[in-house]
């Protein structure tokens, strides 16, 4: 996407887009800039917050409670994983383990390891390991992606 910036003097900040054909990426533009962003209610210490869903870098479930992992903290979800798979697949998130949700707009680095399994490094630092078994379905998603 090519992405031209002017700085005007005076007047009121517009933006312009140019598109040849409506897609994911497009729309995602569209909607960060009318600041209608998806966002996710969750809870951290007791207090509510809505948690932009771009702002993700993974989801975990354990012991039944769903977590939202950022850059910035950790968050208790009140929906579960397959919710969150249902909800998110077109905002790249994706089924890595069972009890794992990755998004895969925040992976910095990938790397295979032995037996089929990816090492995924998010953009925090922190490792995901995306299992064998939803390796192939992960290699799939990417090259659509791109």
């Amino acid at each position: 996407m090519k992405i031209t910036l002017d700085q005007i003097e005076s007047g009121e900040n517009e933006v312009i887009i140019k598109f040849r054909e409506m897609t994911r990426e497009v729309e995602d533009v569209i909607r960060v800039a009318s600041g209608d962003e998806e966002k996710i209610l969750c809870i951290s210490d007791d207090s509510k917050y809505m948690l932009p869903v771009r702002s993700i870098l993974y989801a975990e479930s354990v012991d039944r409670t769903t977590y939202l992992y950022t850059a910035d903290g950790v968050y208790r979800a009140p929906c579960s994983l397959q919710t969150l798979e249902m909800m998110y697949s077109n905002k790249g998130f994706f089924r890595c383990s069972k009890s794992m949700i990755l998004n895969i707009y925040r992976i910095s680095e990938l790397k295979s390891e032995s037996g089929g399994r990816i090492n995924a490094a998010m953009e925090n630092g922190e490792r995901v390991i995306i299992s064998r078994s939803y390796a192939k379905a992960f290699r799939r998603k990417l090259k659509r992606e791109e």
